[in-house]
């Protein structure tokens, strides 16, 4: 019996390496003065701000606020990984922090390790694995259930009259 092998981005946040399925990512965007995000005032505190994504504005989650980790300083640095996601039976495009992407990786199914129940306080609806490789742990991310769709949706709705200033993009990965 075959397992089947499937592709994922590796990436860090605080210290810690994450996976999502490299079908979702449509792109890296590097920041810096050539690519900034613009915030906008009463957005949710997960939205870091909006940016410019090939003609569309696209709303940017601050991954590290997402899951309860130590914020960004001013002075860090960060990548934005341009999402394809399902929210509300929708297709939306999202961006999300990370500090770094780290690889593309192959990972067969058989090495995927359930999540650990560590109590009730632990909500990891949207971790939909572990995984242990050169001796790191991965944690395989479902971002469609980590994002909550009520969170773009009220960006809409707060201001349809968002600008955003035109940056480039880096390539597809």
């Amino acid at each position: 019996m075959e397992t089947k092998s499937t592709s994922f981005l590796t990436f860090m946040l605080d210290g810690e390496l994450f996976a999502i399925g490299v079908h979702k990512v449509l792109e890296i965007i590097e920041t810096g003065a050539d690519h900034s995000v613009t915030n906008l005032p009463k957005a949710p505190d997960t939205i870091e701000g909006v940016v410019n994504f090939r003609g569309n504005v696209i709303p940017i989650v601050n991954s590290r606020l997402k899951f309860d980790m130590a914020t960004y300083g001013c002075d860090d640095k960060f990548v934005i990984m341009v999402l394809k996601l399902m929210l509300n039976n929708t297709e939306q495009i999202v961006g999300a922090m990370a500090d770094k992407v780290v690889d593309v990786i192959e990972i067969d199914e058989k090495e995927i390790q359930p999540v650990p129940e560590v109590g009730k306080g632990l909500n990891s609806d949207f971790i939909t694995g572990v995984l242990h490789r050169n001796n790191q742990f991965i944690t395989l991310l479902d971002f469609e259930k980590a994002i909550s769709s009520d969170e773009i949706i009220q960006l809409k709705t707060e201001d349809d009259t968002i600008e955003v200033e035109e940056t480039e993009t880096a390539e597809n990965l």
